[in-house]
């Protein structure tokens, strides 16, 4: 049995894509620890064997963030002091060091605490990966390298690194580099250039996990479509998107489900037609069993789940990542891009009509999930961090012969 280590930052987006990794992990009998707050600390709790919970002193407000410009200095800021408040917490807290490190691109301690403690570690990625051939920095991210901020938070991470006396460089930190394996929670079809990544990258799907805290959903019984519709955790504060939705949807017949999150106001929002269920939280992946089609942000997490199922998907991002992922999907031909500005229920509903009768897009969703789940997901990702399980821990497991 190897003690094994999580580290990501604490949100959705980054702790659900891990779920299933850390239970197969502990399920193959292995130690796992995960470290969150306590906003996260029951889920994580689910596929753990023990939880390290800390609390977050600067964490940022990431709803502000567009991840362009200032706003993505703003977010390498927060991490930079995140991760020097963190470290000594997170040392402190693990005085059984782990065999191995598993930790999220942006969880920047988990990567440095593994190296103070001299320690493999791999790396998991829940997004669209950058290299020579592609890069975020191309087209969406929109950084100007001659920022006085941005050269400011470059001093400040040097400095802090040298101290740290890991020996990663801000270059290392900041994309990666360096990293012994990075395991991907996305198939390389969907990745752009999937072609151009090295065998360092490991492109093994989502890691999906029935995520318990969400309970459960069952389909009722109307016959016609099934529509699912979510703008997911952080950038759901969109009443309007939602009251269009709804109006969208009215005499659709069938059902659709409309998760708004915590972002909106349930009562405000009118009342739904009765075709419409409104929630703010759902069991998204129930629901995805049986949806014709997702009308979704194309956060990472949602556009793998929902491929998973072979789901085909209307895209409404609501930042430049979203914006990445959802080019991607009508990239590769499983569903279509909605500018969210100026969006009406009547063009929603042209939108809707059109993807539900569109029998090319629904049999390449169907392809994709048949790439997806042959990618491996949590037992490939599995078997890559044990193999980075050191030799003296394997052979202390297997004993005498």
């Amino acid at each position: 049995m190897a003690r094994v280590a999580f580290f990501a930052p604490p949100s959705a987006g980054h702790v659900n894509p891990t779920l299933g990794l850390a239970a197969e992990l502990r399920d193959r009998g292995h130690h796992v620890t995960y470290a969150t707050t306590a906003d996260f600390a029951e889920r994580v709790g689910e596929v753990s064997s023990a939880v390290v919970t800390y609390t977050e002193q600067f964490a940022g407000d990431f709803r502000s963030f567009r991840f362009t410009g200032r706003s993505l200095v703003d977010a390498m800021s927060a991490s930079l002091a995140e991760t020097a408040a963190l470290m000594p917490v997170l040392d402190k807290a693990f005085t059984d060091r782990p065999d191995v490190v598993v930790y999220d691109n942006a969880a920047w301690w988990g990567r440095l605490l593994a190296a103070q403690w001299r320690v493999p570690s791999v790396q998991v990625s829940p997004m669209l990966m950058s290299n020579a051939d592609w890069s975020m920095s191309e087209r969406y991210t929109k950084l100007n390298p001659l920022q006085p901020r941005l050269w400011a938070f470059l001093l400040r991470l040097g400095g802090f690194l040298k101290s740290t006396g890991t020996g990663v460089t801000p270059k290392q930190l900041l994309t990666g580099d360096g990293a012994a394996r990075r395991v991907v929670f996305i198939p390389r079809e969907f990745q752009y250039r999937g072609d151009s990544f090295d065998d360092t990258y490991r492109f093994v799907g989502p890691c999906l996990y029935e995520r318990k805290f969400l309970g459960s959903w069952q389909r009722p019984h109307e016959r016609g479509p099934l529509l699912l519709v979510t703008l997911g955790t952080i950038y759901n504060q969109q009443p309007q998107f939602f009251r269009t939705c709804m109006d969208a949807c009215a005499g659709l017949g069938g059902h659709v489900v409309i998760a708004v999150g915590d972002g909106v106001d349930l009562a405000a929002l009118g009342t739904p037609p009765p075709n419409v269920e409104l929630r703010r939280f759902v069991a998204q992946l129930h629901v995805l069993r049986h949806a014709d089609l997702f009308v979704t942000h194309a956060g990472m997490g949602s556009t793998m789940e929902a491929l998973y199922h072979g789901v085909p998907m209307l895209a409404v991002p609501q930042m430049a990542e979203e914006q990445a992922n959802a080019d991607r999907i009508a990239e590769v031909g499983a569903g279509r891009v909605l500018d969210p500005a100026g969006l009406t229920a009547a063009t929603l509903r042209t939108e809707i009509d059109r993807m539900l009768a569109d029998v090319a897009v629904r049999d390449r969703a169907r392809q994709l999930r048949d790439a997806i789940r042959a990618a491996g997901g949590a037992a490939a990702a599995a078997d890559c961090v044990e193999a980075f399980v050191p030799a003296t821990v394997t052979s202390s497991q297997e004993g005498p012969r």
